[in-house]
């Protein structure tokens, strides 16, 4: 009976699992929303944070077996996936990243979790105190208000101080694109592609509130979530302007930050379906528009920061060559360097996963005002 059970069990999770992945698929979301969608349509009993944590260890398999055996259904593909790890990426993907030249893709999942203590909100001291009471161990990074957790007693989304925006969850590269554009009290700083207001709440939190950010995002209910966080982050002086980064409603600004669209490829150690979502073409048309934007950007003569969530030169080094002579060197770490093969590599800032644990993103400086 216990072994019939065991099948029947097998089968459930299988059809839970290509279920899910169908979603991701075809509806482009994200891998927990698919998965939630697709543990409440068959009720199934498990445990779900452990499930949810098989479903992404098959999701890093499925690339492999999926391009081993691409005439199989998804449903065969998993069962593969959930016998032997076979941790891969899809192999146009490789071939973009093959400047990074790794053995051993697999690293690019290896993710170290950051917090940041809103000092808007609390005292680094008195966060970071209450957080080791409840079992958290963190370690001082790079800057005095961000952290990294390497013991989880529990979901830190879940403690009090998370609930009440005394800290948040961000990258560590994310907080390094704030403190390129380095913003001063009383500036007037334009953000495109704000929401969900990460790099907004920092700005101000650097300045103590005394900056002025006009934020836009194309999408009006990514808007809506950004004012809700704003509110509960204690964030005050800013516009949330719904608008388009390729016509640009704002033109008296002191400095710019350019959040913009991208192929989220750096988020693969936070997300590993992120593949699934996406393919070359996509890619293609996320660089153009990226220099659209970069583009009508640069015509208001300031300051821009310029970054993107990508390990793909396309949506990085390649965008900035134009500007060459406007890139303002950002590192003199060798681990930090981009794209060899680009002729600004040496200029501009990346981080890796499998370097830094962080996600992967890139970031220029461009002076337009010279």
């Amino acid at each position: 009976m216990k072994k019939h059970n065991d099948f029947s069990d097998m089968n459930r999770k299988i059809e839970a699992f290509s279920l899910a992945i169908d979603l991701i698929k075809k509806m482009k979301i994200q891998p927990e929303k698919a998965f939630d969608i697709s543990f409440r349509k068959l009720k199934l009993k498990d445990n779900r944070e452990t499930l949810y944590q098989e479903f992404l260890r098959v999701i890093k398999n499925y690339y492999y077996y999926s391009e081993l055996y691409p005439d199989k259904e998804i449903e065969e593909i998993i069962t593969y996936s959930l016998k032997e790890d076979k941790i891969a990426l899809p192999q146009w993907v490789k071939e973009r990243l093959s400047y990074i030249k790794l053995d051993d893709f697999s690293k690019l999942f290896h993710k170290k979790t950051w917090i940041r203590v809103n000092t808007l909100k609390v005292n680094v001291k008195e966060a970071i105190s209450s957080l080791m009471k409840k079992g958290f161990e963190l370690v001082r990074d790079d800057f005095d208000f961000l952290f990294q957790v390497t013991r989880f007693p529990f979901r830190i989304s879940k403690t009090e101080e998370f609930q009440k925006g005394e800290i948040v969850i961000q990258d560590k590269a994310s907080v390094y694109v704030v403190t390129v554009l380095d913003p001063k009290p009383y500036e007037r700083i334009l953000e495109v592609g704000s929401a969900p207001g990460m790099k907004t709440s920092l700005i101000q939190q650097l300045t103590n509130n005394k900056a002025y950010v006009i934020a836009l995002d194309i999408s009006e209910k990514r808007i809506q979530v950004q004012r809700e966080l704003m509110e509960k982050m204690g964030v005050e002086n800013y516009e949330l302007i719904v608008a388009d980064g390729e016509n640009l409603p704002i033109k008296e600004v002191d400095k710019i930050l350019i959040d913009a669209p991208c192929s989220n490829s750096g988020t693969i150690n936070a997300d590993p379906s992120v593949f699934l979502r996406l393919n070359k073409n996509d890619v293609i048309k996320l660089s153009r528009l990226q220099k659209e934007i970069l583009r009508e950007a640069s015509k208001l003569r300031k300051p821009v920061v310029y970054s993107t969530c990508s390990l793909f030169p396309e949506e990085g080094e390649k965008i900035v060559e134009k500007y060459s002579d406007y890139l303002v060197k950002l590192t003199n770490d060798p681990t930090h360097y981009g794209y060899m093969r680009s002729k600004v590599w040496l200029r501009v800032m990346r981080f890796y996963p499998h370097i830094h644990g962080t996600e992967g993103f890139f970031i220029s400086k461009l002076d337009f005002s010279k």
